[in-house]
């Protein structure tokens, strides 16, 4: 009997371990989903800004329709940053491109990615550079 009961604690563990990840990918699908709504709304705005450029619409129709657009671009942004902290991927600081975790720097323009999750320790020694260089540029 021993032996069913440790196929049966395995067989539960795992079936936690799978609902945990389907729930996981479940909520990431989701958020990819409203994501690409957003994108579709943005995509209108334009359209609709476009349309009251060309139609030469008073400047607070275009004002309104321009803060619209910032807003949807900073909830994408928003949605985007939190796939990426789920997923293996962040942002480049400079450029707003799409890298790998491992990525120190951008394939795209070149900028250091600074990690989140650098130890403390490999701040330090910069900090204590950073003194000794100031103190040698006052010197000159």
């Amino acid at each position: 009997m021993a032996i069913f009961d440790d196929v049966v604690v395995n067989a539960k563990s795992a079936a936690a371990a799978v609902s945990k990840k389907a729930g996981a990918f479940y909520d990431l699908s989701k958020l990819r989903i409203s994501c690409a709504g957003l994108r579709g709304e943005l995509t209108k705005k334009y359209q609709a800004l476009g349309e009251s450029v060309f139609n030469n619409d008073p400047a607070e129709t275009i004002d309104v329709l321009k803060d619209e657009i910032a807003d949807l671009k900073q909830d994408i942004a928003d949605i985007e940053r939190t796939i990426a902290a789920s997923s293996n991927t962040v942002f480049c600081p400079k450029c707003g491109e799409k890298l790998s975790k491992s990525a120190r720097y951008c394939s795209t323009c070149g900028a250091r990615v600074v990690k989140n999750e650098e130890p403390v320790a490999e701040e330090a020694p910069a900090s204590e550079s950073a003194p000794e260089t100031a103190s040698e540029e006052t010197a000159e």
